[in-house]
């Protein structure tokens, strides 16, 4: 199949269905709300990654890249199954702590971590616009954890540190891609983590405890399919289509909808703290994203707008 021409400006059929994954997105701290604890945080994870092999393989196949790695890689595959394994584990304990609506803001500040660690590390350049981003979404971070139960609570400090801990694995999966292609590394790193989560879930949590209920198995589908599976391969899609500086821009909406979808799906109170400080991640995101200078590069778990040159093709993240 010849392949699809690339369009200089991001249309207004892309600009939606951008907007639709960044939805999905915004509503899977709400799905693990609802799958746990009668599906607990680390097995719920596990059994995640499970549901979206299938599907990930599927894209991988049609990329053209490798379904295993060299045995010479087997070392590197292992940290990061290593990381994917603290950072969801992580993200779905602290969001069982918390409130869907606080988690999706704080899980979201991991472009913004990419954004100065690349420039530190990378020597990828930053403009006036990119640390006005980094400004705006800091003051929204700490208007979210001054506004919290009491000051706040262990679920947003949690999620908070999986949102740096995405940060740095993706500066990780960036100089791995050299060495491992990015669907590969998805794929792989996937199959290695998900022992990880079903193990320590067996060890720490008890499979005895799991309650496969309609609300948990929902949730625990839509993280599967939704998220890993539809949300990767449409950005995928997208990508080979339109600039990914311009696509990257629209993220600066998946925490405004995950806040929303919090008080639509599971009634949680819009308090302004939570409107003001996930607006201002937003805006972050989106001046940060809208820096031309800047590269900010997704995570391979699942896909995430990427900044960069237009005509660039970096991955996605599931």
């Amino acid at each position: 199949m010849p392949p699809t021409r690339a369009a200089t400006r991001l249309a207004p059929a892309g600009v939606a269905v951008a907007a639709a994954c960044c939805a999905l997105w915004g509503g899977n701290a709400v799905a693990v709300k609802e799958a746990v604890p009668a599906i607990p945080a680390f097995g719920c994870a596990g059994l995640r990654f499970l549901i979206s092999l299938p599907i990930i393989a599927v894209v991988c196949r049609a990329s053209g890249q490798p379904l295993w790695v060299g045995r010479g890689r087997l070392g590197l595959l292992a940290v990061h199954a290593a990381l994917t394994f603290v950072q969801i584990g992580t993200f779905n304990l602290g969001t069982s702590l918390g409130l869907a609506g606080r988690s999706s803001v704080f899980i979201n500040v991991h472009p913004l971590v990419v954004a100065p660690l690349a420039w530190l590390l990378l020597g990828e350049r930053l403009g006036g616009r990119a640390f006005a981003g980094l400004a705006a979404a800091a003051v929204g971070v700490l208007t979210l954890l001054a506004g919290g139960p009491a000051g706040g609570s262990a679920g947003d400090a949690i999620v908070l540190g999986s949102g740096v801990l995405f940060g740095l694995q993706t500066i990780a999966q960036k100089k791995t891609f050299p060495l491992i292609p990015p669907a590969t590394l998805l794929l792989t790193q996937s199959v290695a983590a998900i022992p990880l989560f079903l193990g320590y879930s067996a060890a720490f949590e008890g499979f005895d405890r799991y309650q496969f209920t309609r609300a948990s198995v929902a949730g625990l589908l839509y993280q599967g399919l939704a998220v890993s599976g539809l949300c990767f391969t449409t950005w995928m899609l997208l990508l080979r289509r339109y600039p990914a500086g311009q696509l990257a821009a629209v993220a600066f909406l998946t925490p405004i909808f995950g806040v929303g979808l919090g008080n639509l799906v599971r009634g949680e109170p819009l308090t302004w703290p939570l409107v003001v400080g996930g607006a201002l991640v937003g805006v972050g995101i989106f001046l940060v994203a809208s820096d031309h200078r800047a590269l900010v590069v997704s995570s391979v778990e699942g896909p995430r707008p990427s900044i960069g040159p237009p005509g660039k093709n970096p991955s996605g993240r599931v």
